[in-house]
């Protein structure tokens, strides 16, 4: 899962989208392939990173990490017609993983397939009940309500313009149960969406900006402060991270990935007391999500409090049951054999 387990969402910013699960049956040709792309990738050349993935699934048509990195690494070189086939078939190989439906629905928008697109981010938002996809669950259903919203507003024009009707004497159809008014897509969006291709692109100052320009075009939008905060993280702005999830988490309290964002920061810094308060609070709003416990027990154990520190680590691997997490549950286990040596 990234660098350390603690970064778990702060470098989702650089991905978009959460976990690459692994190859089903790698050869030696795909995997060689495989991670070259991944550095390729890590580079930001993304047209090289491509043909490399494509060697891989072709060395391994069922090398799942290679087509879900094929898909993003087309998408950011701005070959979205192409990125949808890879989506599709890291879905058909992978059908329950949330991720691709994702992108996937990006790229439907980007080439005009609105309808087909609406259904593959409805689909990634009844999916994904990670809490910390949160953020990337609230684009998604902004998203969702501007396709909506557009294509409710297309749909009355034809009704006004059908011969012998009016606009006055078109029926009137009541939108469904739950849908969003049109006023419910956030001003931010716009700008959020510019932000994160411009950081996409390498155009960091730029997308510093525009990240700015969303949180001041609609405060409460919590995804832009999320991801302007992830970015200066990236770039070891930490201090100015600090402060944007701090002024998030008190603009929203309730907002999780902000502490658990802030937690990371905190803890980047050696602020080690800071840290073991926001994942405590991240934990009180989730307390089901067994993510927070390892990074809490590395900053227990950096303060001296070994008895608190065992007992984070040892919720850790008693909750964590996902097997793209077993290398995480082994380092727990380890600093459980440091702490009990030093008990």
């Amino acid at each position: 899962m990234y660098g350390s387990k603690a970064s778990l969402s702060l470098l989702l910013v650089w991905s978009l989208l959460v976990l690459n699960p692994g190859s089903v049956s790698a050869t030696p040709a795909s995997e060689a392939s495989f991670a070259e792309g991944e550095t390729l990738k890590n580079a930001k050349r993304y047209g090289e990173a491509a043909e490399n993935y494509e060697a891989a699934v072709a060395a391994d048509p069922k090398h799942t990490a290679a087509w879900y990195g094929l898909a993003v690494a087309r998408r950011r070189s701005g070959r979205c017609d192409r990125a949808i086939v890879a989506y599709r078939r890291y879905a058909e190989l992978s059908p329950l993983e949330p991720d691709p439906y994702y992108g996937l629905g990006l790229c439907l928008m980007e080439t005009g397939a609105r309808p087909a697109a609406l259904e593959a981010l409805k689909h990634y938002v009844s999916i994904d009940k990670r809490p910390t996809s949160q953020r990337w669950v609230e684009h998604a259903n902004s998203l969702i309500a501007e396709i909506s919203n557009a294509s409710a507003a297309g749909a009355a024009g034809a009704k006004a313009a059908a011969p012998g009707k009016t606009a006055a004497s078109a029926p009137t159809t009541p939108p469904p149960a739950g849908a969003k008014p049109p006023q419910a897509t956030s001003p931010a969006n716009p700008a959020f969406v510019e932000a994160q291709s411009l950081r996409d692109r390498g155009h960091i100052d730029a997308a510093i900006t525009k990240f700015q320009q969303a949180i001041a075009a609609d405060p409460r939008f919590m995804p832009a402060r999320a991801a302007l905060g992830e970015l200066l993280l990236k770039i070891r702005r930490d201090d100015e991270a600090i402060e944007v999830f701090k002024a998030a988490v008190e603009k929203n309290p309730s907002y999780p990935l902000a502490w658990y964002n802030l937690a990371f920061a905190y803890r980047a810094k050696g602020r080690s007391a800071d840290a073991v308060d926001a994942y405590q609070r991240y934990i009180k709003l989730h307390p089901t999500d067994p993510d927070p416990y390892y990074g809490l027990g590395r900053a227990l154990q950096r303060l001296g409090r070994n008895d608190d520190a065992r007992n984070a680590f040892e919720t850790y691997v008693g909750m964590e049951k996902r097997p793209s997490e077993q290398r995480w549950v082994e380092q727990a286990q380890a600093q459980l054999r440091t702490l009990a040596v030093t008990k």
